[in-house]
């Protein structure tokens, strides 16, 4: 009798495995019935080289997305020096302020 087994693993892996898979007439369940194999065999798992992350460069418009939501949540802490009150009361002015505009 056979089962299922269920696991999570990054996009880029699985796609990247997915090729060599491939190109070697392999499928993940073989792929997956040899590491339990190994783990019996050897008792332990198989020494594994980490996989560097992709880099990624942001479009222009997710920079854009960024900076906009930041600018909705960032709050201006001016510093009682120059008048602007403590932390406290600003945040509580910034939330009146955008509660009223949906009012």
């Amino acid at each position: 009798m056979d089962v299922t087994v269920t696991a999570r693993i990054p996009v880029e892996i699985k796609e990247q495995a997915s090729v060599i898979l491939r190109d070697l007439g392999s499928t993940p369940t073989q792929l997956i019935n040899a590491a339990y194999r190994y783990l019996l065999q050897e008792k332990a798992l198989p020494e594994a080289k980490p996989v560097a992350p992709a880099n990624r460069e942001l479009t222009p418009e997710q920079i854009a997305a960024i900076q906009a939501s930041w600018s909705r949540m960032a709050v201006p802490c001016t510093g009682q020096e120059s008048g602007g009150g403590n932390f406290k009361q600003q945040l509580a002015e910034a939330r009146d302020q955008r509660y009223a505009a949906f009012s």
